[in-house]
């Protein structure tokens, strides 16, 4: 979950006896690359992360840069074989270059930033496949890294980032999965609450991991905490700093719908269509079918894009709560025009797929026939 933004704070900002950080050239292409990153221009940043990776082959963070790279370019990675076995090589190279730092000085923030950052790639790729023991045992390795920060943020409020993440995450995703509660032993508690507060602090005191705590604001303000409308507050302002990024484009085009705001989001729909990526065009038809059974009141158009919206494939991190969203809007009309037989396999079906709060909300409401 540590992602762009993060690392250019550390690059610009931690003392280091590393000459990656000492040299004004490797800032400049570091500043250059990352910009070049979220705005989607692939080629002039990979060409900036490989002359880097050239230079300076035993420091960590052209591996973590090139995989960042390849999650966005080649998403999903379970898409892309190749590119995703060079994802974890890189991770991987990364996290050990990054040990053998932490074990020079073991008070290095910036080792404890390419480990804790490395190994939460890793564990993040090992969710997305459903290998929970996986992401347990890279959580315990992170941790002693991300302590570090957790100790640190009245020195340095960058840190609000990572220390406001862990502290949601740390309760919301067992929540949510289970099977992790009896792990959790192994870490220390976490607040919601305080991780809240900690991530809007973030999007206020920070400089440059601004956009991360943008981003998970919104994510969680719509995903843990049913609350669209305030998300979109925070996703304004990266669809306007970037608009060619597509998580940001799914952020915005979704938030704006589940709002109730289906005018405004149609612009932002039909970006979606133009990618003619099958994750985003299946999103995109469940999102107006949303407008055809809310606003527009038409039950027969929104069948008909739920429908082809869940012949697309979808993609775990980003899109499969949209297919759920598609699900229970099937589950509504069938309920409506009493047909029990799709009304029960619908029900069922939309249980495998949502995770948002009000999503959950929808579903218990729904199995009690209201």
């Amino acid at each position: 979950m540590i992602r762009v933004a993060l690392l250019l704070f550390f690059f610009l900002s931690l003392r280091s006896q590393a000459q990656i950080l000492q040299d004004p050239t490797a800032k400049a292409q570091i500043t250059a690359g990352l910009t070049n990153l979220y705005q989607y221009d692939f080629k002039e940043s990979m060409a900036i992360f490989n002359s880097l990776k050239a230079k300076y082959p035993r420091h960590p963070a052209p591996y973590l840069l090139l995989a960042m790279q390849w999650e966005q370019q080649y998403f999903p990675l379970k898409d892309h074989p190749a590119q995703g076995k060079n994802y974890l090589a890189h991770l991987e190279k990364a996290f050990e270059l990054g040990k053998e730092m932490a074990e020079r000085d073991e008070n290095d923030l910036e080792a404890s930033f390419f480990c804790t950052a490395s190994l939460g790639f890793l564990a993040a790729y090992e969710a997305d496949q459903h290998n929970f023991m996986r992401v347990v045992s890279y959580a315990k390795q992170a941790y002693s890294f991300l302590k570090i920060g957790l100790k640190n943020t009245d020195k340095q409020p960058e840190f609000l980032y990572s220390t406001g993440m862990y502290n949601y995450y740390s309760v919301a995703y067992p929540d949510l999965h289970p099977v992790l509660k009896p792990f959790m032993f192994l870490f220390q508690d976490g607040n919601k609450r305080v991780g809240l507060t900690q991530l809007e602090a973030g999007t206020r005191r920070t400089t440059f991991v601004k956009n991360e705590c943008l981003f998970y604001m919104g994510y969680v303000q719509n995903k843990y905490e049913g609350n669209p409308l305030r998300a979109l507050a925070y996703n304004q302002i990266l669809s306007d700093n970037f608009p060619n990024n597509h998580w940001y484009l799914l952020q915005r085009a979704e938030l704006l719908t589940l709002a109730g705001k289906f005018e405004e989001a149609e612009p932002f729909i039909e970006k979606m269509e133009v990618l003619k990526t099958p994750y985003y065009t299946g999103a995109a038809y469940t999102l107006r079918g949303m407008r055809e059974e809310v606003e527009r009141k038409d039950l027969n158009k929104a069948e008909s894009w739920y429908l082809k919206s869940i012949a697309f494939p979808f993609e775990e991190r980003l899109t499969k709560d949209i297919r759920g969203l598609a699900y229970l809007g099937l589950t509504r009309i069938a309920y409506r025009e009493k047909k029990p037989h799709l009304f029960r396999k619908y029900l069922r079906i939309s249980e495998d797929f949502i995770e948002y709060k009000n999503s959950l909300i929808e579903h218990k409401r729904l199995s009690n026939g209201k």
